[in-house]
């Protein structure tokens, strides 16, 4: 197991060679999916998220990459992410992880560079449309982290892979009444060759590195076992 700089949860891709000029990123931040509401003619509104304690909020979850390009780091981010995290503090081996990454969701700020990474040379995103792990294990490393071993694939590559989630804590929600928020954070490493992310021919020239470090974030909310609103 290797810690490099999240998750939860973990999988990860790479950042393809791109003359184009690069453009201001979005936010890290995941949007709610807005769904209609009736009648048709009324503006659409934000989902609200999950409230089970284990389902990540996408408002709040995250997923970012790092590989290096010749020589310095670069960064890019799957901007649709789902998943699950539930691992119960007295009995962790009965905890499970679960998620799942859109490929073509990869945004790295530059529009020609996102579309060569969707194509068969990379991601392959009409052949390959996610990235899913599932956990089978996990068992406390030390206070608040965990190995968490499952079956992670990506493209037509499955592996068994053990991921180190951290528990961030929990704190009541500061605007959701009788809520609390649970933070996961997990950091991992692949190599993307592996996982037939590329051929080699750009890592052979120099241009893109092999290994990719990948971070997810997120939050879980759960009512507050007791709580009645307003008192």
């Amino acid at each position: 197991m290797r810690y490099l700089p999240a998750t939860i949860l973990l999988a990860g891709l790479l950042w393809a060679p791109c003359t184009a000029q690069a453009q201001a990123p979005n936010s890290l931040l995941l949007g709610s999916p807005a769904q209609a509401t009736e009648p048709a003619d009324k503006p659409a509104e934000a989902a609200g998220p999950v409230v089970d304690g284990a389902t990540l909020d996408p408002a709040h979850t995250s997923a970012v990459f790092w590989i290096r390009h010749v020589i310095a780091p670069v960064a890019g981010r799957f901007d649709a992410v789902a998943g699950s995290v539930d691992i119960p503090p007295g009995n962790p081996a009965k905890g499970r992880v679960a998620f799942t990454v859109q490929t073509k969701s990869v945004d790295t700020g530059v529009a020609a560079r996102d579309k060569h990474l969707n194509t068969p040379d990379f991601l392959d995103t009409a052949a390959y449309p996610e990235m899913r792990f599932a956990s089978e294990r996990v068992s406390p490393l030390r206070r608040n982290l965990y190995a968490v071993t499952g079956k992670l694939t990506i493209k037509d590559v499955t592996k068994t892979v053990t991921i180190p989630v951290r528990y961030l804590g929990t704190k009541p929600h500061p605007m959701m009444p009788c809520v609390d928020a649970s933070g996961y954070e997990a950091v991992y490493s692949l190599n993307r060759l592996e996982y037939h992310v590329g051929t080699g021919k750009f890592f052979k020239m120099g241009a893109v590195g092999d290994t990719v470090d990948m971070r997810l974030a997120g939050e879980t909310l759960r009512k507050r076992p007791g709580c009645v609103e307003g008192k």
